[in-house]
């Protein structure tokens, strides 16, 4: 078989299993054959595959690699693993791909996992939506099929310059390099998930990187702490410079207990204490989830303020929003209503597994929603709200989320477009954009299109050729 004609044969696998979904998922599909995957720092492998004498097969990947490289790596690791591996019982086998290896073996693997993660049909008929008048495709078109199929912009191009051949004008190597350059592919990327990407594509934004998310609890230290505070306090008129913020929390960190800012009464000071221990819980507790728990985030949210006596208790009267577009249920519907909606929840949570990440992230959307209106408490209702949702994301190892000044308008739009239209699509988007957005936080490594100059050489001449 050629590498294409094999791609096809596997996602007709996929296609008759019911799995064929875009972006494909290389590490489920890894995974699903019984592989185990680790992310390694290699320096000059892309990836490695073994099979033990037990007839354990494990798959390394760099992990200093950019994301869409790790989605290709995986892909081309599985390639080996149904072609090349000796997978015989009693025997020990291993290929490593050194990341500019241009064996037969390496470039029939290449080509494989190009097939597989963009099969050359499906790639004709997304671009078939976005040819221009002309019947050619434009970079800002490229990006966004890119993404669609969790690629790199670089590897998309190519196949529509020289498969399809779609790209207007020069199509020389040199000549598409300079025009990458020039359109700045980065920068582009993130205007994209800002600004104009649709909600399905942005959901296979996410699921592209949702094997990233496995590890995400050790990278959100200090820095994302800081970033969360720092706008949540913002996001509720307590002001607090960053600078003072850092120290705080750099003072906390060192003492510990023996801070001297617990002895502080300004309120931004201890609304920062109290949300800091309430975003610490949420986003390393191993306790299950479950709204009736609500009370005691309360808790910990108002933990040091001087008279703590209404701490953990529901509102007992009936509250009305300065311009809010859904009032709050009366106080004394609160306790049935947390009680209904978390049954609901524990329902849902016994279901985790089944649930794709684009569709869980509705799930978490509509879970925060219901919270927001039910506005349990007299105060803190909407800090609550938004640990509740970080603690439903991390039950499905999704990146904790916080609200800039930059999206905060976002944010309330969203939220009002469920109250007045009931259309809870702007509100999921809004929560997968700032998914994507921790994510460049924790990993930007990950998400810089830094090119190989020489592999880029090396592709070229292919194409030239």
């Amino acid at each position: 078989m050629t590498p294409e004609e094999l791609a096809t044969n596997e996602l007709e696998k996929l296609r008759k299993n019911g799995k064929l979904i875009f972006p494909l998922d290389p590490f489920k599909i890894l995974s699903d054959a019984g592989v185990y995957i680790v992310l390694k720092k290699f320096e000059k492998l892309a990836g490695i595959i073994i099979n033990d004498d037990d007839n354990c097969t494990i798959v390394g990947i760099n992990s200093n690699d950019s994301w869409q490289r790790q989605r290709f790596t995986a892909a081309h690791e599985y390639c080996h693993f149904i072609k090349d591996l000796n997978k015989e019982k009693g025997n020990t086998d291993y290929i490593e791909c050194l990341k500019k290896s241009n064996t037969k073996m390496e470039k029939f693997a290449n080509d494989f996992a190009g097939y597989l993660l963009m099969p050359t049909n499906e790639l004709e008929t997304i671009c078939d939506q976005y040819k221009n008048k002309d019947g050619y495709i434009d970079f800002e078109s490229i990006t966004i099929i890119a993404e669609y199929f969790g690629v790199s912009f670089h590897s998309c191009l190519n196949r529509i310059a020289y498969d399809l051949k779609l790209i207007e004008g020069d199509t020389s190597p040199s000549a598409l390099k300079e025009k990458m350059s020039e359109y700045k592919v980065s920068i582009k990327r993130q205007e994209l998930i800002e600004n104009k990407i649709d909600s399905t594509l942005l959901s296979n934004v996410v699921s592209s990187m949702s094997f990233l998310m496995a590890d995400i609890n050790k990278y959100t230290g200090q820095k994302f702490l800081q970033n969360y505070i720092y706008n949540d306090n913002k996001l509720e008129g307590l002001v607090i410079a960053r600078k003072e913020l850092n120290y705080i929390l750099a003072d906390l960190n060192y003492n510990g207990k023996k801070s001297q800012f617990f002895s502080n009464d300004r309120e931004e000071i201890v609304m920062t204490l109290g949300n800091l221990e309430l975003q610490q819980y949420v986003l390393t507790t191993k306790d299950n989830i479950s709204l009736k728990k609500c009370g005691y985030l309360h808790s910990l949210l108002f933990k040091y303020v001087p008279y703590p006596e209404d701490n953990g208790k529901y509102r007992n009267e009936t509250v009305l929003l300065k311009g809010g577009t859904i009032q709050p249920v009366p106080y004394y519907e609160i306790h049935d209503r947390i009680n209904e909606l978390d049954e609901e929840l524990q329902f849902f949570m016994k279901k985790i597994d089944n649930y794709e990440i684009g569709k869980y992230i509705e799930q978490v959307a509509y879970f925060t929603y219901k919270f927001i209106v039910i506005h349990p408490f007299n105060d803190g209702n909407g800090r609550i709200s938004r640990a509740i949702m970080n603690w439903l994301l991390s039950k499905k190892k999704i990146p904790p989320i916080y609200i800039d000044q930059k999206c905060r308008k976002e944010y309330y739009d969203a939220l009002s477009k469920i109250d007045l239209e009931e259309d809870p699509v702007p509100f999921i988007m809004f929560i997968e954009k700032r998914i994507i957005h921790t994510m460049i936080e924790l990993h930007r490594y990950l998400f810089v299109d830094e090119i190989d100059e020489e592999e880029i050489d090396k592709e070229d001449e292919v194409n030239e050729n």
